[in-house]
């Protein structure tokens, strides 16, 4: 594990917890959710916060290939159920990885709803706040894009 994943799990990760649950959430509830999911190895249940975006019942969450939640959806889509803004939501999550055309359309409608989190996959938005395409060619096969289907 780096010391920058680390400092995620053992810092970021409980203080984001904390401030999603509180009276004051709405600071970054936005755009900052908890994903429960159950271990695909272990058989437990495990919860971390993600920057997400939303259309509709459509939920996305990106990441890159220095984290290890996103290996719980390998194979198979997985039941899931996420906190978006104190609100709970079952869903089914399918794993995008690899370099592909689907996945960089979600990332850039990801990218194009949050473009703060460019910065974090080394991605260049252009003057209209979009994704540089080389900028992204570059990227692409770094990243993963977990997509949940909210039930109902």
């Amino acid at each position: 594990m780096t010391i920058q994943n680390t400092f995620y799990r053992y810092v970021v990760n409980p203080v984001m917890r904390g401030l999603l649950h509180s009276p004051v959430h709405g600071i970054v509830s936005q755009n900052i959710g908890i994903l429960h999911f159950t271990g695909r190895k272990s058989g437990r249940a495990l919860s971390t916060p993600l920057s997400y975006t939303r259309e509709g019942n459509l939920v996305r969450l990106l990441s890159n290939h220095n984290t290890r939640w996103w290996h719980n959806f390998r194979g198979s889509d997985a039941p899931v159920r996420i906190e978006l803004a104190r609100e709970t939501y079952p869903g089914m999550a399918r794993l995008l990885e690899g370099d592909s055309e689907e996945l960089r359309e979600g990332v850039i409608k990801f990218l194009t709803a949050l473009p703060r989190d460019a910065a974090i996959y080394g991605i260049k938005l252009d003057s209209n706040k979009l994704p540089v395409t080389e900028s992204l060619a570059a990227a692409a096969p770094q990243l993963i894009l977990v997509e949940i289907t909210l039930d109902g």
